[in-house]
């Protein structure tokens, strides 16, 4: 009893006492944060399942786009395949419209320039336009046929210049050794002119080995009728199978004369080089001369090739001919100098002069 009468003792028990009910709300205020934290845990982890369940929700809608974007891909990708498809077809229609127009084209001028005639009149018009042109030529173990293309002049004088098959020109010369071929000199033989056969000298201007044609040139001022007319490539809208031709040659070394047949393959290839079948009749001799169009008289190829059979005594099959074509023909011409004589060449016949002088000089 005698502390609480103790200043000192009731000093310091105050003292206690007031720190004790100071310390309460400290303790109180822990708990409220220690609440407050677990609330915003709570939170944070409701947050976090949401977000998740969203990042879920994206992540399929986004795989659904690109699974319908892959969809769109696949359908625009088919529908330019389509359209390419459309384009190709519109263009070959395009090019079957050229070609049937040019061949329209053709035929309506053919019409328009085919004159009335009488029997006897085409019948001379064939005469001069496909057997007169057409001629011999002829070696001391050989013999086959040409064709005039073409009368020209120039410093040596007038000259004709005619097409053949090399093969022939090649048999012709083959006696002659360590001799350039391009010099040797060989008989022409013309029987179509009036007073008899005349014999005139050719040479070998330019060869195409592969192809077997052989450009010759004559010099002489004697008037060897007409040239034949060769045909512009447009002309090819016009040939096919079953075009009807004359095969115009020299068959054993007799005069010029012509048979009748059709192109019977337009697709013919040997030793990787093309040509023209045709079954008008031909044998030995016939070799260099020309096959014609019927419809317009026109030089269209040059015959290279017959069908024998058998190996014992081989027997010529001589309705299967073959021909070198007309464009094989054209591109020759035009690449070693001579589109002149090409109707639808760049070439013009005021350049024949020129290239003639430049063949002869190399």
């Amino acid at each position: 009893m005698h502390l609480f009468r103790n200043p000192s003792f009731l000093a310091l028990a105050a003292v206690l006492v007031g720190g004790a009910l100071v310390g309460l709300p400290r303790v109180a205020s822990f708990s409220e944060k220690a609440e407050l934290q677990d609330g915003q845990i709570q939170y944070l982890q409701l947050e976090v399942k949401r977000l998740t369940s969203m990042q879920l929700e994206l992540q399929g809608g986004i795989l659904g786009y690109r699974d319908a974007l892959d969809e769109q891909g696949a359908f625009i990708l088919l529908q330019a395949s389509r359209l390419e498809d459309q384009e190709s077809q519109l263009a070959d229609g395009f090019l079957r419209l050229d070609g049937l127009r040019d061949s329209f084209h053709a035929q309506a001028v053919l019409a328009a320039a085919k004159p009335v005639l009488t029997p006897s009149m085409r019948r001379k018009q064939l005469r001069d336009d496909i057997l007169r042109p057409v001629f011999q030529v002829s070696g001391d173990d050989a013999v086959g046929s040409a064709v005039l293309v073409y009368r020209g002049k120039d410093e040596q004088g007038a000259y004709y210049l005619a097409l053949s098959a090399y093969h022939v020109l090649r048999d012709i010369v083959a006696n002659e050794n360590d001799v350039d071929p391009h010099e040797v000199v060989f008989d022409n033989i013309f029987d179509q002119i009036t007073g008899g056969p005349v014999i005139v000298p050719g040479i070998m201007l330019a060869e195409k080995i592969d192809s077997d044609l052989a450009l010759l040139r004559i010099n002489t001022d004697i008037d060897l009728g007409a040239v034949a007319q060769l045909a512009p490539l447009a002309r090819l809208n016009l040939i096919d199978a079953f075009s009807p031709v004359y095969t115009v040659g020299c068959p054993l070394g007799t005069n010029a004369q012509a048979t009748r047949g059709e192109i019977t393959r337009d697709d013919w290839v040997v030793d990787e080089q093309p040509y023209w079948m045709v079954s008008s009749p031909a044998y030995f001799g016939n070799s260099g001369g020309g096959v014609f169009l019927e419809e317009t008289h026109e030089l269209i190829g040059i015959f290279s090739k017959i069908y024998t059979h058998g190996n014992y005594r081989p027997q010529v099959v001589t309705h299967m001919g073959l021909a070198v074509p007309l464009d094989t023909i054209h591109g020759w011409l035009n690449g070693i100098g001579y589109g002149f004589l090409v109707a639808d060449s760049e070439f013009t016949t005021s350049t024949a002069e020129e290239a003639s002088a430049a063949q002869l000089q190399d």
